[in-house]
């Protein structure tokens, strides 16, 4: 299992998040006050996969398009184009709050035992369940995860074959490229080269290229390309931030490191979505 985390406060703001791969189970799990994320401007992934999300806010408001708002805890097992590839006609959601915190799991939808799609609305879990995704929050660590995947199993909600599976150690080809790519995580950076992490990796472009290629298969990352999943992890925090009560597009671009104003919109109308002040304005936190 490989882990990073970030934290980056703006403004009024806070957005904390920690990540961690295993070769068939993505968990994710983030803290966003006073941030709104909805789907309806999520940037999409250009990958295409089969997979779904576990998504359990610990904290906050979950909103379906159109529905009543529902209070944390809840859970709801959202398919891919609702959330990672949102498409048109699919829900969308909205999740916020004065303090949200959000664990999300990305798994194969072979390995999931609970209906999937927003359409199901929220699934019951188990309070063994929630005590450990409690537990994950207060300490975000591999063990932490470990003992959520367990509990999930345990209760059903996924597969035992995937929870037997999880590896505790990688080889070191795959911590040697994640030890470059993890302070790109830690400083929110989606701007460098494959030329400065093979640098910072001390490796040659053709041997970063076979090394990185290697992660990216085997842990289901960057889907079109390296350069493609930085571009939409840029568009993607540039997006949430946008709902920041005390910011404004220029901040936003500033902290996302785009060069101007102007390259953040051509960067929103290239991802076919609306000027950054209108998503502000649809997205903005008001409490």
């Amino acid at each position: 299992m490989l882990s990073a985390q970030s934290h980056l406060d703006f403004g009024s703001s806070t957005l904390q998040s920690t990540i961690f791969l295993e070769r068939r189970i993505r968990v994710h799990l983030m803290r966003r006050d006073r941030l709104v994320f909805d789907s309806a401007y999520a940037p999409p992934a250009k990958n295409q996969s089969s997979n779904a999300h576990l998504f359990a806010q610990l904290a906050g408001t979950f909103e379906i398009a159109g529905g009543a708002p529902v209070a944390a805890p809840c859970a709801f097992v959202l398919a891919e184009t609702e959330f990672d590839r949102v498409v048109r006609g699919a829900h969308t959601f909205r999740s916020f709050g004065e303090r949200c915190t959000i664990i999300e799991a990305r798994v194969d939808m072979a390995d999931l035992r609970r209906p999937i799609g927003l359409a199901h609305g929220p699934i019951e879990l188990a309070a063994p369940v929630w005590t450990a995704y409690h537990a994950l929050e207060a300490e975000p660590s591999e063990p932490r995860v470990f003992e959520l995947i367990a509990a999930l199993g345990a209760a059903g909600v996924l597969s035992g074959d995937l929870t037997a599976s999880v590896v505790a150690v990688e080889p070191e080809r795959f911590q040697r490229v994640w030890a470059v790519l993890r302070p790109l995580y830690q400083n929110l950076s989606a701007s460098a080269s494959l030329k400065q992490i093979a640098v910072l990796a001390g490796l040659s472009l053709r041997q970063l290229g076979r090394d990185l290629g290697d992660l990216t298969r085997t842990f289901g990352l960057f889907g079109a390309g390296f350069r493609d999943a930085t571009h939409v992890l840029r568009l993607r925090a540039a997006v949430l931030l946008l709902s920041a009560p005390d910011g404004t597009p220029s901040d936003v671009a500033r902290q996302v490191g785009y060069g101007s104003l102007d390259a953040m919109g051509r960067a929103f109308r290239d991802a076919h979505l609306p000027a950054p002040s209108v998503i502000q304005e649809a997205v903005r936190y008001r409490g």
